[in-house]
Order: C-alpha cells, then sequence, then structure tokens
C-alpha cells in the first residue's frame, strides 16, 4: 500500500503542478479534474476522495479509500509508526527475526549475490539463531528470507537459559599428583594403587522415573580418579568398582568425566563447563545400555585451574577447583537440546 500510495501522490503532484499554466483546470471526472458528484470519474480514473479528484488507477484498485488513512502524507512530517521502512522508527528493528513479509518501497534485488542498501542479508545467507535474538539457542540456525529483509527462524527453539538442574555435584577443590602421558599408559594403569580412593570426588542422587539415580552406583565402594593428556587434550575420569577383600573388583556404572584443551589450562583460568563449543570443558555422565556406554547426564557450571604440570616424561600433576555443578539431560540443558552434538560426536545418548 505504500508503494501504490506513492505512485497515486506522484500522479497527483504531476496533475496538480504539471503544464503550462498551472492554474489551468482540467474537465470534471478527467485526469487531474474533480469528481463527479456521485464520486466517479471517467474509464481508467478513479475518484481520491478526500481531495475530490480524479487519478489513473494504476494497478486497477478501484478502491478509492483515501490511502492516508494508512500512512501519512509525504509532506504531512507525520513519523507514525504505522511505516515500517520510515528511518528511525523505534519500531524498525532489523537485527530482528521478521515475517516473509514484501518489503516497503525496496528497489534493491534479492537473490542477486549481493547485500545491497536496505537488505539485512542476501539469498543463502545464515547464522546462528542465538544472533538473531538471545530468545533462541544456538542449536540451529536462521536463513535469510525471501525478501532479504529478514531471517526466517522456523527451525530455531528458545532458549532454556531458566531450566533447573535434575541435581547438582557440590564444589570441590582436589590435585590429581600423577597425570598419565597418553591413553595407553592410562589403560595400563602402573599407578592405579595410588589412584583408588574411599569416597568419590564427584556424587549426587537424582529422583527419575519414580526412583532414585544415584551417581556413583551405591554398591560402589572403591573409585579410580585418574587423567591423561595428549596432545592436545586433558582427559579424566571417576570409574566405581565394587570390590572385595582381595581387590577383585566389578565395574559398577555410572562413571564421570571431564575433558579441557590443553591450551586452556593456564593458572588461575576460570573455565566454563558444558557441551557447546563455547564452552572449555566437557563434563559427561556415561552409563551402559546395550552393552555401550551411554551419556545419561550432561554438567553446566565452572572449573578454575590452580595449576597444572605437563611436561616431558610420563607424569604430570593438576590442581582444580570447581563450582557447584548442575546435572541436565542431553535434550533440555541451558543451552537447549544438546543430544545432535553429542550424537554428531559419536556418543551414544542413554534412553
Amino acid at each position: 500500500m505504500k508503494k501504490i500510495f506513492l505512485i497515486l501522490f506522484a500522479l497527483f503532484l504531476i496533475v496538480s503542478c504539471g503544464g503550462d499554466d498551472p492554474k489551468a483546470e482540467a474537465a470534471q471526472g478527467s485526469l487531474g479534474g474533480s469528481c463527479y458528484p456521485n464520486k466517479t470519474c471517467d474509464d481508467g480514473l478513479v475518484c481520491m476522495e478526500s481531495r475530490n479528484i480524479c487519478v489513473k488507477d494504476s494497478d486497477g484498485d478501484t478502491d478509492t479509500t483515501d490511502p492516508t488513512n494508512h500512512y501519512p502524507d509525504a509532506d504531512s512530517g507525520d513519523s507514525s509508526d504505522n511505516d515500517p521502512s520510515e528511518t528511525g522508527d523505534e519500531n524498525n528493528d532489523s537485527s530482528d527475526s521478521v515475517s516473509d513479509d514484501d518489503p516497503t518501497g525496496n528497489d534493491s534485488e534479492c537473490g542477486n549475490g549481493t547485500k545491497e542498501t536496505g537488505e539485512l542479508c542476501e539469498k543463502g545467507d545464515y547464522v546462528q539463531c542465538s544472533e538473531v535474538s538471545s530468545q533462541y539457542d544456538s542449536s540451529n540456525f536462521a536463513t535469510c528470507n525471501d525478501y532479504c529483509n529478514g531471517w526466517n527462524t522456523d527451525k530455531c527453539t528458545e532458549s532454556q537459559q531458566g531450566v533447573q538442574p535434575l541435581a547438582s555435584f557440590p564444589a570441590v577443590d582436589f590435585e590429581l599428583d600423577y597425570l598419565y602421558n597418553g591413553i595407553d599408559a592410562y589403560e595400563a594403569a602402573d599407578n592405579q594403587l595410588h589412584e583408588l580412593w574411599n569416597a568419590a570426588l564427584f556424587n549426587a542422587s537424582i529422583t527419575m522415573n519414580g526412583g532414585t539415580y544415584f551417581i556413583p552406583n551405591p554398591q560402589a565402594n572403591t573409585h579410580w580418579i585418574a587423567a591423561y593428556y595428549d596432545s592436545s587434550v586433558l582427559s579424566f575420569y571417576q570409574n566405581s568398582y565394587e570390590c572385595d577383600d582381595s581387590m577383585n573388583c566389578q565395574y559398577a556404572t555410572p562413571a564421570v568425566l571431564f575433558g579441557a584443551a590443553l591450551s586452556a589450562l593456564k593458572a588461575g583460568n576460570e573455565l566454563s563447563i558444558g557441551i557447546s563449543d563455547e564452552n572449555q570443558v566437557n563434563m559427561l555422565i556415561e552409563d551402559f545400555m546395550n552393552d555401550k556406554d551411554c551419556v545419561m547426564l550432561v554438567g553446566y557450571g565452572t572449573l578454575t585451574v590452580g595449576s597444572v604440570n605437563i611436561s616431558a616424561g610420563e607424569a604430570g600433576n593438576f590442581k582444580f577447583t570447581t563450582s557447584e555443578i548442575g546435572l541436565y539431560l542431553p535434550g533440555v540443558t541451558p543451552e537447549g537440546n544438546m543430544t545432535n552434538e553429542l550424537e554428531n560426536a559419536g556418543f551414544t545418548i542413554c534412553k
């Protein structure tokens, strides 16, 4: 309607101001002339009732209502928020997601491969949903809409920043005085007798499915707390066992594990614990299903590096402090549904 009105208004200016004699009046019912008493005009013309003038019916629209009922006159100085194309309109936030409505008065060509004046994006562009609005999480992408004037957020999901954890691990302060150099040394467990504990470092109980889920298993009486490092990552494990007096042990799930990039392990650094790439530490609680490890819960919180000593040779040490760590199902986390991200990384989700 805005574009139509501008055309009609321009024609009105031409008719009212054009010609050699600006005072000359057109015949009644003709282009530029006054309307007939019954508010009609000659064929091909319509009566603009508010001005009582005949103008061209440029698009066959016989609606004779005054366009100024919808948008202000170009010379009226009215800055009504009804016109989405007006500059300076605080309600016209181009950074937010908008619907695929036809842009008003935009001469740019959407889809030509170049983002032009008046276009927010170009066909084929996409951004993380969380960049469009904080109401969305970062698990999917918004795409440029069909008119290049906003983002299509059909695949975006609401952020679940307010979701509450099922349980939490209390804050801990711990020093591991022996780090294995590589996974092979870790699996050989040459230092195992120095890494066995009677009490678990991370423990919690959660009401789920009408029962109580314990971390670790309440039958476990021995916990192997150990870690290893390779060229890029430190991996930490709390594995729990049910052992007799002769140290004949049976594995008791679940296990707690986390990993951190070596580049982030600098003394004093506070690292975020979560699942997405934005977090520097990933914490998983793994159980057992169909003869395979599976992820039951994920942790969110912070880890502060006290000290880390990784040098050539087999041993290193790692001292850290964690905040209280909230535990969530993979499908309902502060980052939204992280199931796909975990599965794409090669993990199985417990059902």
